[in-house]
């Protein structure tokens, strides 16, 4: 028996299949993940280069305490400038310079967590006759180097909340007295 040859499947064709797609469309949810991510990185590295910009002052100031002698009598006088100076790199000059003596002390001890009046104590040294001994110098400059990591960088909104703190304090001491 012979098979019948049908006409219509004489017209049909071979199936060719179509070119491979090299590169597949990416879906949307991947483009939303890029763009977290690239909004992730470039807010990372703003935050990092502004902390690296602001605490310039704190890395100079320590640089500079390390290349002081403490063989130098009047170190406590450089030391002393040298947080000033520090302290208004970062505040209003205004807020800053003018403190001396005790309400420096306590606006220094204001920026830190802990009081430290052995650097209180060194300090107010140094305006008198007999200068600091080179072990006084170097415990100085040790207690300097702990209060410049503490307390900088500052910021003029804690600063501000520590010298109101202050100014009621002495508020509740006049009225005592």
């Amino acid at each position: 028996m012979q098979a019948a040859t049908n006409p219509a499947l004489e017209a049909l064709k071979d199936i060719h299949t179509p070119a491979i797609i090299e590169s597949w469309p990416i879906a949307l949810g991947y483009w939303l993940i890029l763009l977290v991510f690239i909004g992730v990185l470039i807010f990372s590295i703003l935050w990092l280069t502004r902390r690296y910009k602001r605490s310039a002052a704190k890395r100079a100031a320590i640089m500079e305490l390390a290349l002081l002698d403490i063989n130098n009598p009047n170190i406590s006088v450089e030391i002393n400038t040298l947080i000033k100076r520090a302290a208004i790199s970062y505040l209003p000059r205004e807020q800053v310079a003018g403190l001396q003596g005790q309400t420096w002390s306590v606006w220094m001890d204001n920026q830190v967590k802990q009081a430290t009046p052995k650097l209180h104590q060194l300090l107010d040294r140094r305006y008198q006759r007999q200068g600091l001994t080179p072990d006084e110098a170097q415990e100085l400059k040790r207690l300097t180097k702990l209060w410049l990591n503490e307390a900088l960088p500052l910021t003029i909104k804690a600063s501000n909340h520590s010298h109101s703190q202050t100014f009621a304090e002495k508020q509740e001491q006049e009225v005592k007295c």
